[in-house]
């Protein structure tokens, strides 16, 4: 009998001319950079203890830095298109590392805010030029997937920052995890020195100005916006919920110390394969449908961990919370680049992520009295509200076709 193989498909010879080396190292830097805004979430006692300040006055020390990791997605997402990607992420990881090891030995508070405040804005230089990386290296068919790639690591940053330095702060102490991270961002900016060096895409006979202004119209444009919001709406309820889960565990009748926290949240390391499979899904079912499918996943593990008395009960919703956002993310950004105008695709995708992380911030500030008045419940219905609402403006988004892969080009 002969064997007959199999003819290969468009996507098949699609990956095979992807450089996998540069988008791995791209994603692989991302994940280090995002997890240091995050790393002081799973060690806010210790924080708490060593500067003399109440626990829950704690988590400022990363709405300070998370606040200005996003709004400097804005300052950082015009450039995309000016100057050189690899450079611009390499400069932000050596500043970033440099900060952290600074705000290790900071010699109070305000201090250990104000300098991790400045270590966030360094931060987004990376994601932001490696967000814009991607859709340049992937061929036409495979822009969602490798949105897909770099969104979760984006996310699986966000876990590893909310668990490694807890794990590392058990076995040693919280200034040793901060300066670990430090050593892996300079391992980094090293890295993406091997990058591709790619022409920039971006008519540089314009004035700058009009590169910011480009991003700012896109609050002019409906589709743009309802897809803007849907992101905040999702990180608002998704980070909120995240947030407060550390002070839930903590609590009876868990009782969980910053390593058990910490390796609990090791479960959203799923996104490292979830986004990317679905940002493949995409052009097969749609980018709403994928939507539609993340959001019912992110609201059954919040509902999960609202009734959770159990530790298998509250790994599951951890891992449905993580899962469904890696599933919306790369949909989202696919969908938001076919609505943006052209050469608005890269500004696009950073003012999502802006806007998504401001959510985030506003969350940890704002659903501090939500935990004092009404508990971990209120935490948990308000996260619910938000991931609802944002399912009412997926629907005003969808279309009645799977959305378009963006065309070659641009960004």
């Amino acid at each position: 009998m002969t064997a007959v193989s199999a003819l290969p498909t468009a996507d098949d010879a699609d990956l095979l001319v992807v450089p996998w080396p540069a988008a791995i190292t791209a994603a692989a830097v991302t994940c280090v950079a995002v997890a240091s805004v995050y790393l002081t979430q799973p060690i806010f006692p210790e924080i708490a203890a060593h500067f003399g300040v109440a626990d829950e006055q704690a988590r400022y020390a990363f709405t300070g830095a998370s606040l200005a990791y996003a709004l400097s997605f804005f300052l950082f997402g015009p450039l995309t298109d000016r100057v050189p990607l690899r450079l611009m992420g390499s400069a932000g990881a050596v500043v970033m590392a440099a900060l952290l090891a600074a705000a290790a030995f900071s010699p109070g508070f305000g201090v250990f805010v104000a300098v991790l405040a400045l270590a966030g804005i360094a931060a987004a230089a990376v994601p932001s030029a490696m967000i814009a990386l991607m859709p340049r290296l992937a061929p036409p068919g495979l822009k969602g997937m490798l949105f897909g790639l770099v969104i979760g690591a984006s996310v699986a940053g966000i876990t590893l920052g909310r668990s490694v330095t807890g794990v590392v702060t058990e076995w040693t102490d919280w200034r040793t995890a901060v300066v670990s991270v430090a050593v892996l961002n300079l391992l980094g900016a090293a890295a993406m020195l091997t990058l591709p060096r790619l022409a920039s895409p971006g008519d540089t006979g314009k004035p700058l100005r009009s590169a910011y202004a480009a991003v700012l119209g896109l609050f002019r444009i409906p589709a743009t916006v309802r897809l803007l919001a849907l992101g905040v709406c999702l990180f608002f309820g998704y980070l909120g919920v995240a947030t407060f889960l550390t002070y839930r565990l903590q609590a009876a009748p868990f009782g969980y110390d910053v390593a058990a926290i910490g390796l609990l949240n090791l479960a959203g390391l799923v996104g490292v394969v979830g986004a990317p499979l679905a940002g493949r899904l995409v052009p097969r079912i749609g980018a709403p449908a994928v939507v539609f499918a993340g959001l019912g996943t992110v609201l059954a593990g919040i509902a999960l961990l609202g009734f959770a008395a159990h530790p298998a009960v509250v790994a599951a919703g951890t891992l449905l919370l993580f899962a469904g956002v890696f599933a919306c993310q790369p949909a989202v950004l696919v969908m938001l680049a076919a609505a943006a105008p052209p050469g608005s695709q890269g500004g696009a995708s950073s003012l999502y992520m802006l806007v998504c992380l401001l959510a985030g911030s506003a969350a940890s500030a704002a659903l501090g009295p939500v935990w004092t008045g009404g508990g971990w419940a209120g935490v948990v219905l308000t996260g619910i509200a938000a991931v609802l609402a944002a399912a009412v403006l997926a629907s005003a988004a969808r279309s009645g076709r799977p959305v378009p892969e963006p065309s070659q080009g641009g960004n």
